[in-house]
């Protein structure tokens, strides 16, 4: 079957396969939005990137944040407020200078798990430390991935920027011993 193109302005716009569009006979490889090299050849535009610079960077934040929600999990706003002082608080009564206030803060918590003061400023301690880093090396890897999206010319580069940036996030997760996200550039 033969294929017919209509061409406005040296790029096709239609194709057809009707021979009484009076429309030049084209390859079967020729598509709408080729361009007529005025040979009898045509040329494919070349490929758009996947990614705006903006857009690129606006996908790793919407992964930094959806990572974090991921690490933290169902918690409040309000209670992730409080964690630095509980952290404070913890740490003070480890060292055995916690104020009154200090252990009013863990006490109230305690009341409700059932855990020992010591056991509760244990645990604050140590999750408060690996949240801090898990924070420090995803802002690390997020300015990482925006000063690499920001010296590359190429935008059909950026989303091997991101995969990147992902590929080291799966392993940061694992070192930190946190369950991966799952995510796609």
């Amino acid at each position: 079957m033969t294929k017919f193109a209509e061409i406005i302005d040296g790029k096709v716009v239609m194709i057809s396969f009707d021979a009484k569009t009076g429309w030049p006979a084209v390859d079967d490889s020729v598509f709408p939005g080729d361009t007529d090299n005025g040979d009898g050849t045509f040329s494919r535009p070349p490929a758009r990137p996947k990614y705006s610079l903006e857009s690129a960077k606006a996908m790793i934040l919407e992964y930094v944040k959806a990572f974090e929600d991921h690490v933290t999990g169902l918690v409040s706003t309000g209670e992730q407020l409080s964690w630095a002082d509980k952290e404070v608080a913890a740490i003070a009564f480890q060292d055995g200078t916690a104020t009154a206030e200090q252990l009013e803060v863990l006490q109230d918590e305690a009341d409700e798990t059932g855990e020992t003061l010591a056991e509760l400023a244990a645990l604050i301690v140590a999750k408060g430390k690996r949240y801090r880093k898990l924070v420090r090396k995803i802002a690390g890897l997020r300015r990482a991935t925006y000063m690499a999206l920001e010296a590359e010319e190429d935008p059909m580069k950026y989303k091997d920027i991101l995969n990147t940036a992902l590929a080291r996030a799966v392993a940061l997760a694992d070192a930190l011993g946190v369950e991966p996200l799952a995510w796609e550039a």
